[in-house]
């Protein structure tokens, strides 16, 4: 996979996923010190013209970096993992977010916020790619992600390892200033438009809702998930 944004490939090279880092001169100092790095990581450098850059990347840039794909750690691998960073952690489970801005946003909230990760499904769902690593400001590179084939199967396992699952709604039972992150928890967040679907709801402890300060009542899903985290991270405070 080719990515461009200088964002992503800092945080790609700083992680050690970049395979092969192309030129095209004239660059910018922000690219000097990008190479810099690159070189200092002892990463592939390759100097290519405007027509090999095209040829490559599909478009002409200055700077593009082919970066090696996220290996794929298991999901019982993943959630020990988040239960070994911390207590209670939480986990995003992303159900049939299928817009990749949203994705993108929903990967930057979660790794500012310290939450341990997220699950999206194998189908029916924005892809990772190149826009997602740009919008997420490289904190793809850094959040663990797993792609499941099927969210029910993964929830039931989370519930073994002691996680709750709650799914958040406009209909929800529990207000988010009232909702304590004191277990391992898993929130589900749905599409935009059909919301958490009901076979999910059925399979989860609970749900939450974030009060709205007047009679409006939606909220992007990615603006809900940047409340929802800053509200783990202040009460795990």
């Amino acid at each position: 996979m080719f990515i461009t944004s200088k964002n992503a490939i800092t945080e790609a090279i700083s992680k050690n996923l970049v395979e092969t880092l192309y030129i095209k001169f004239p660059i910018s100092k922000r690219e000097k010190d990008i190479i810099k790095l690159a070189e200092k990581k002892k990463v592939l450098i390759k100097n290519v013209d405007k027509n090999e850059m095209e040829k490559i990347v599909g478009k002409v840039y200055s700077i593009a970096a082919d970066i090696k794909e996220n290996a794929e750690i298991g999901i019982e691998n993943f959630l020990q993992k988040a239960l070994e960073k911390k207590d209670n952690p939480l986990i995003f489970i992303l159900d049939s977010i299928t817009d990749v801005h949203n994705l993108g946003a929903i990967i930057r909230n979660a790794y500012f916020f310290d939450a341990s990760g997220i699950i999206i499904p194998k189908d029916n769902s924005a892809p990772i790619n190149e826009k997602v690593y740009e919008i997420s400001a490289g904190a793809a590179y850094h959040l663990p992600i797993s792609i499941e084939t099927n969210l029910n199967r993964t929830i039931e396992l989370m519930k073994d390892k002691g996680f709750w699952i709650y799914y958040a709604s406009e209909k929800g039972e529990t207000s988010l200033e009232d909702f304590k992150f004191n277990t391992p928890t898993a929130i589900i967040l749905g599409n935009e438009h059909s919301g958490v679907r009901d076979i999910l709801k059925k399979n989860s402890d609970g749900s939450i809702i974030i009060n709205a300060s007047n009679d409006f009542d939606s909220l992007n899903v990615s603006a809900a998930s940047a409340v929802i985290a800053y509200a783990y991270s202040i009460y795990k405070k």
